[in-house]
């Protein structure tokens, strides 16, 4: 799947213009063509897995929403759960981003736009450790277990108290961590940052943009 590989900065652009698009032009079909293309580079980056997941997550989501929507069970919820549907392409982009990419790489691409240095390596020092907080959330539940202290639904306060303090803690030791992160990327450098990892668009790339481009207009023409 290497040569099918998309760039970094693909993706970023991707994942910054199709809720743009949805936004201007919102329309069901917007949305169906939002998910059919990210699904399609999810398979490219090899991640089909996922899309089984995210099919469930999304089936999950539809029901709650058609539910509440015939039932009128709560305003909150139908937002929340349109939210979701809405947006769930692009956290499918931003999985593929995180899980698929190193951090240099992510900051080759985003040096390419010509942004601030300082702004490109902090969004790209934060882009990796999502990752690092998820995995503290996982450690401080089984801690939670193993004291006999369990996350309800039933319980929201009580839940977020657990989680929450236990995780200020670490986030002490965490900014320590993304401070020497940022030192290491260049944060404090004054020259140019140099790239170790080939960056550039391929054949791949332009026809993803070429299918993207062409997607809108056939939607926002009414052709399709």
């Amino acid at each position: 799947m290497d040569k099918f590989r998309l760039d970094a900065l693909t993706i970023i652009l991707i994942n910054a213009i199709m809720p743009l698009m949805c936004a201007i032009f919102p329309s069901q079909k917007m949305v169906v063509f939002t998910y059919i293309l990210a699904s399609s580079i999810l398979i490219l980056s090899g991640k089909r897995g996922r899309i089984l997941k995210v099919m469930g997550f999304l089936g999950v989501f539809l029901m709650v929403y058609i539910a509440n929507e015939h039932y009128a069970i709560s305003a909150f919820l139908s937002a929340w759960c349109r939210m979701m549907l809405l947006f769930m392409p692009c956290l499918m982009l931003a999985v593929v981003l995180i899980g698929g990419y190193r951090s240099s790489e992510i900051l080759s691409a985003l040096q390419r736009l010509k942004l601030p240095k300082i702004f490109v390596i902090g969004i790209t020092v934060t882009i990796r450790y999502i990752p690092t907080f998820y995995r503290e959330f996982k450690i401080i539940k089984k801690a939670m277990k193993i004291r006999g202290l369990d996350f309800s639904i039933l319980h929201p306060i009580r839940t977020f108290e657990y989680l929450m303090v236990p995780q200020l803690f670490r986030c002490v030791a965490l900014s320590t961590e993304l401070t020497c992160a940022g030192l290491t990327k260049g944060i404090s450098a004054k020259n140019k940052r140099t790239s170790y990892f080939k960056s550039g668009f391929g054949v791949v790339d332009y026809v993803i943009f070429c299918i993207l481009i062409l997607g809108y207009v056939l939607l926002i023409g009414g052709i399709i």
